[in-house]
């Protein structure tokens, strides 16, 4: 499987920081790509390349039986958590969309919701403990076969940060796809596998969601709308309704 990297700024030497994090996943278990070759500058390919083995299985979206689909992400998710790569081999978690000028969308209804949104998003974070992270896990990165998880895929972001990132970006992904209950469940189902898990921050919800950049003309409204229930949802936890003025 040959994946070509276009230039972007926000994103040097994308070949290769994927290609590093791949290696460091070589001697794991979980089911990941090996990496065949590099051409970290394009010289060969004509763009930035990196050669990884194909992986079996298929993307499953819309499972026919929801939990027990939440349940092994949350497996999944787990053991990426649990590998012991130090911290002095990872680039460092940051936030996607922190410096954006985040103006109230025109769609919007409630302007007191995305303004106290953008408050907690540029205040301090949560003190969490840290670990290996996949940084974008979703659904979406996964290949099935039968009723296990038989690939992970797309590593360019992976680091050393807070699990509660990757914990959110798939939250948000279902909350859009599937609803609420659907990323209630998925925390749920992970916090089954670590009792003794920090206790979530909703913190996490609004910073990925103020990294996705949603427009009803292209996404749809019933989408934009969904998402807009996300970011209401987050910030009625974090901050009451005197803070949203």
């Amino acid at each position: 499987m040959l994946k070509l990297y276009r230039a972007d700024a926000s994103e040097p030497d994308s070949a290769w920081r994927e290609a590093h994090i791949l290696n460091l996943l070589a001697s794991s278990e979980l089911p990941v790509p090996r990496t065949v070759a590099l051409d970290r500058d394009g010289s060969e390919a004509g763009m930035p390349a990196l050669l990884m083995s194909r992986m079996p299985g298929r993307r499953r979206m819309r499972p026919r039986e929801i939990d027990p689909w939440l349940q092994e992400l949350a497996a999944v998710a787990a053991r990426i958590h649990a590998l012991p790569i130090t911290q002095s081999d990872l680039p460092r978690h940051g936030l996607w969309g922190l410096d954006d000028p985040l103006p109230v969308p025109d769609w919007w209804t409630d302007a007191g919701v995305w303004r106290a949104a953008v408050d907690v998003f540029r205040g301090p974070g949560p003190d969490e403990p840290r670990c290996f992270i996949h940084r974008d896990f979703h659904y979406g990165n996964l290949l099935w076969r039968g009723g296990h998880v038989s690939a992970i895929v797309d590593w360019l972001h992976g680091c050393w940060g807070p699990a509660s990132a990757d914990l959110a970006h798939c939250r948000i992904n279902l909350w859009l796809d599937h609803g609420p209950a659907a990323a209630q469940g998925w925390l749920d189902a992970y916090r089954e596998i670590n009792p003794e898990m920090t206790p979530y921050n909703r913190y996490s919800d609004i910073a990925d969601a103020m990294s996705w950049h949603l427009d009803p003309k292209r996404d749809g409204l019933d989408r934009a709308r969904r998402y807009e229930s996300f970011m209401t949802a987050a910030i009625g936890v974090v901050a009451g309704p005197n803070d949203r003025q």
